[in-house]
């Protein structure tokens, strides 16, 4: 009787499986926030479909990191997937903590992702960046874009920026005749991550590199790098007092509230500026690729993308939910949630385009394809901390701008071992 209990369910199991119903559980890493919980709400549309399981570990941005760096050294096997930000990819590929997607590519008869993603999408997922193995796949379409007030721009003499001499021209006239109650630009200008990611746009648009191309050398103190600090303190100079300790929230507050005129953002806050509830801007900023400064401009592409954990014992299924989260059809429905696209199809989806609140994705599009990665290097959490820290100093004046671009190179050399 209990071997034909046994033979029974052995069949039932296998008639199942036959039939597309994993029976293997997996877990994801994710961040606490919209890109977090765009994925958690995909994972319980897969766990209805097929039935599987499909755990949601939650963590602040820092944590996730955290999490992942332990569980690949240590091999814990504790989580199948994690969903990165792009600049921990080398981080996480080049410790060997990634598994390379090009098996289980061939495996399912494809040569890699299909060319409907973003080309810069991709090229971020590769390892080393656009010549490498897949480690990932593109799942949340973060670049920065300009955000500002065109009506204020206008008014102070410019119709729409291309360069940062135009947005400074605008800044100074709004600043002046905002009388200490409204300014014409604001970044974030907090330690690390948030003074970092307002200045790199800045940094590159004069032709300025953290390191060279083979990544042999240095390169902050130069020419180039102190064109781009003599903007950044000109605009600083036209933003709100204090900000050297503002980071995204106060950025943000700062346009829907109407205070401040213009800012580099991410798209995420798009959502923000056009809900009545939380902005008085609705229908009022404009978006705008980086504006330029002796080069064209770029923006800092922020991409969230999914990797399986080399130590994970569910690879396969790892890897069949990635292809079928990063679909045409699920990256339309997560962009219905909030996350930024990685398709061009989806880019230009008219059910999508024809709502005001997605006015914005031709520009994004655009940004996406214009953008630069955060230096592709394996120690980039601990470079951008120290440059973030000798940014902010400057921008509190508490260290000159020549000192922050001399002791950012001293420090970077130190932490890249380049000295």
């Amino acid at each position: 009787m209990v071997r034909k209990l046994f033979l029974v369910l052995a069949a039932a199991v296998s008639a199942l499986a036959i039939n597309g119903v994993a029976w293997a559980d997996f877990t994801v890493l994710v961040p606490s926030s919209s890109e977090g919980d765009g994925l958690r709400a995909a994972a319980d549309d897969y766990s209805n479909m097929k039935g599987t399981k499909v755990e949601i570990v939650q963590a602040p941005y820092a944590n996730v990191f955290e999490q992942g760096a332990n569980a690949g050294a240590t091999k814990s096997g504790v989580f199948d997937i994690i969903l990165m930000d792009d600049p921990w990819i080398p981080f996480f590929a080049e410790n060997g903590h990634l598994e390379d997607l090009t098996p289980y590519f061939k495996n399912a008869g494809m040569e890699g992702p299909d060319n409907d993603f973003l080309s810069k999408s991709l090229a971020i997922c590769r390892n080393p960046y656009n010549t490498g193995p897949y480690v990932c796949l593109p799942y949340v379409g973060n670049a920065q874009m300009f955000f500002y007030d065109a009506a204020k721009y206008k008014e102070a003499g410019v119709d729409a920026p291309k360069t940062w001499d135009d947005v400074l021209k605008a800044s100074q006239t709004l600043t002046k005749n905002g009388g200490g109650r409204y300014f014409g630009y604001v970044f974030r200008g907090g330690q690390g991550n948030p003074v970092v990611a307002d200045f790199m746009p800045i940094f590159w648009s004069y032709g300025a590199n953290m390191f060279n191309e083979d990544r042999t050398k240095v390169t902050i103190d130069t020419p180039e790098g102190a064109a781009a600090m003599k903007m950044f303190m000109a605009l600083r100079d036209v933003s709100p007092k204090g900000i050297e300790s503002y980071n995204a929230n106060e950025v943000g507050t700062a346009l829907a509230a109407g205070a401040a005129a213009s800012s580099i953002n991410w798209p995420n806050w798009v959502a923000t500026f056009e809900d009545p509830s939380q902005s008085k801007m609705v229908g009022k900023i404009s978006y705008a690729p980086i504006p330029a400064g002796t080069k064209p401009g770029s923006s800092e592409i922020g991409h969230w993308t999914m990797g399986i954990m080399s130590a994970s014992k569910n690879k396969q299924e790892a890897f069949d939910f990635m292809v079928w989260a990063t679909s045409a059809e699920q990256i339309k429905i997560s962009a219905t949630r909030g996350n930024p696209p990685v398709r061009a199809s989806v880019f230009a989806d008219p059910e999508l385009t024809s709502q005001e609140q997605f006015r914005h994705y031709p520009v994004l599009m655009e940004a996406i394809q214009a953008s630069t990665p955060r230096p592709r290097h394996p120690k980039w959490p601990e470079i951008e901390n120290a440059f973030g820290i000798e940014l902010s100093k400057a921008v509190a004046g508490t260290i000159t701008p020549e000192e922050a671009l001399k002791s950012s190179q001293a420090a970077v050399e130190e932490i890249s071992g380049l000295k």
